[in-house]
This record gives C-alpha cells, structure tokens and sequence, in this order.
C-alpha cells in the first residue's frame, strides 16, 4: 500500500526512505535505538502553503510521519487508533532545522492487541515534538 509520507525504495547500500509528498527524507536509520534521521524538504507544497515565507512543519504532518516510519520499524502497517498526548513544544521551520532526528522510546503492548507508543522529535539539544500514540495492526 502507499503511504502519503514515507516510501521505502531499493538501495543495496544503506536502507533509503524517499517521500512522495517531499516533506522529508529519510537519510538514515537506526532499527537497534528505534531511530530515523530526516532530512526535511523545505520546496514541498506543504511548506508552501504552511505558511508561505515561513515554513512550519504542521502537527498532523508530524503524527504521520511517526505512523510512517513505525511501519517500518515494525515491518507491517500500523493503523493510528489514539494520540494519548501530543506536545509540540518548538517549531521545525525546516530552513532553520533541516534534519531531525525520530525516536521511539517506548514500544509496548497494550490491551485488546494495541500497541503503545512514545516518540521523541529532537534536533541536538533541542526536543520539538513528544509523542504518546496507540496503534493497532492493520
């Protein structure tokens, strides 16, 4: 199936990730610390229109891309059920931040075969987005 946001493509060397939307990419990964560096593309439609001349990364946008990449870190697709607590406490303007960095801190099972998730958004020493999300599998 498609995913709006993150598409795995073939690559021998290195595990790459291109986004069909061109909001990010992945240009790394980590499946040992649960982790993914993205590059953020700041000439996507997105950006254009939120906002133009001032690119903020929208929250939703962000939610996806943790649905996204948890897909692939879990190697099946993961339906969203609930976001328990979402704080985004920076902005990401991606011409001021160009890569972040995605950490799932907590992957647990929760009831009726649920699975509870934490996610960090960092940058360096800067923490933009904290995640607490509900999947289910598809």
């Amino acid at each position: 199936s498609d995913m709006p946001f993150v598409k795995k493509t073939d690559d021998a060397d290195k595990s790459e990730f291109s986004v069909p939307s061109g909001i990010c990419e992945v240009i790394s990964s980590d499946t040992n610390k649960r982790s993914f560096r993205l590059e953020l593309i700041p000439d996507c439609t997105i950006y254009k229109a939120h906002f133009p001349g001032k690119p903020i990364t929208p929250g939703v946008c962000i939610i996806q891309m943790a649905s996204e990449l948890l897909s692939l870190l879990m190697k099946r697709e993961m339906a969203l059920t609930t976001v328990s607590n979402a704080k985004f406490l920076s902005i990401i303007n991606p011409l001021e931040t160009k890569n972040i960095t995605f950490t799932f801190r907590k992957i647990s099972d929760g009831p009726d075969n649920s699975i509870n998730v934490s996610a960090t958004i960092t940058e360096k020493d800067m923490v933009f987005s904290r995640l607490s999300l509900i999947y289910r599998c598809k």
